[in-house]
Parts: C-alpha cells; sequence; structure tokens
C-alpha cells in the first residue's frame, strides 16, 4: 500500500484504541496485514531499478506530501491525541522505511548486495499482490478510512 494508506490505518488505530501499549504494536503489524490486500505500488511489477527514477521520486514526495497533510489535518481535529496519532502513523509507515534503507542506501549509495533481515524478507514475502488494479483498493480503503475518521469526531 502506499504510505498515506499505512499513516491513515495508524491514525484509525491511534483514535479508535486510543491506548498507546495496544495501538503502536497494532498499527505496527497493520502495515503487514495491509500489504496483504491487493494493492499497488507506484510501478507495480517492475524491477527495483523504477526505485530510482525521476517519476518514483515524485510520486513518493506527493505521497509523503499527503500524509503529512492528513496528520496536520488530525492534529486539528483531535489535538488532545496529537502525539499518539503521530507514533501509531510512523509505526504504520515504518516498515516501507526500512526497505528504503535497504533498496537506497545500502543497495544504491553504498553499491552492496542486499541482504535483508528476518523482518524484512518476511515484509518482502508480503508483496505478492502488488498490481495496477490495486489502486482501487488503496482507494477504497482511503475513502473508508476517512469516513471511520470523521465518524469519530
Amino acid at each position: 500500500m502506499i504510505i498515506f494508506n499505512h499513516g491513515l490505518t495508524g491514525a484509525v488505530i491511534a483514535l479508535k484504541v486510543r491506548n498507546p501499549f495496544l495501538a503502536l504494536p497494532l498499527s505496527f503489524v497493520s502495515h503487514f496485514a495491509q500489504d496483504l490486500l491487493p494493492h499497488t505500488d507506484y510501478f507495480a511489477g517492475k524491477n527495483d531499478e523504477h526505485l530510482f527514477s525521476r517519476k518514483f521520486f515524485v510520486l513518493l514526495v506527493f505521497d509523503c506530501l499527503l500524509s503529512l497533510s492528513l496528520l496536520i489535518a488530525l492534529v486539528i481535529l483531535f489535538p488532545t491525541h496529537r502525539w499518539l496519532i503521530w507514533a501509531c502513523m510512523v509505526a504504520a509507515t515504518c516498515p516501507d522505511a526500512a526497505q528504503g534503507y535497504y533498496h537506497l542506501y545500502l543497495g544504491r549509495i553504498k553499491k552492496k548486495k542486499i541482504k535483508f533481515d528476518p523482518l524484512s524478507k518476511f515484509h518482502y514475502s508480503l508483496q505478492w499482490a502488488e498490481s495496477g488494479w490495486g489502486g482501487l483498493v488503496e482507494i477504497a480503503w482511503a475513502i473508508a478510512g476517512i469516513f471511520i475518521i470523521l465518524s469519530l469526531r
């Protein structure tokens, strides 16, 4: 899933659970559960070279800005839960940040052969459902998550 949907799910968990000892691990685990669903990345089905294209970078920056806009809106709507929302959004997105570390830093900058840790291997194995039509699942997920959050207001 794209960063926005992972972050949105973390925010929903933060606002529904409201207990950091439960919400943070649930947000982290939600990332893996979401990656089991049909979803898209920006270049579903292509090799890793797309990770270094200008188009990928533009889409990634847009996704991050959209996620930051979500965080700002939620902090305004739910100021008493701002830190938990932020922490759960980070927890829900951090497995993808680890992938960025491996592919960009180790693979591209350091020019090392990528050797994934066990958790990252597990995460990578869940990406079987990436497809172009997975974007429809992403859109439906975003709409549902936004409606859930609005119903909590």
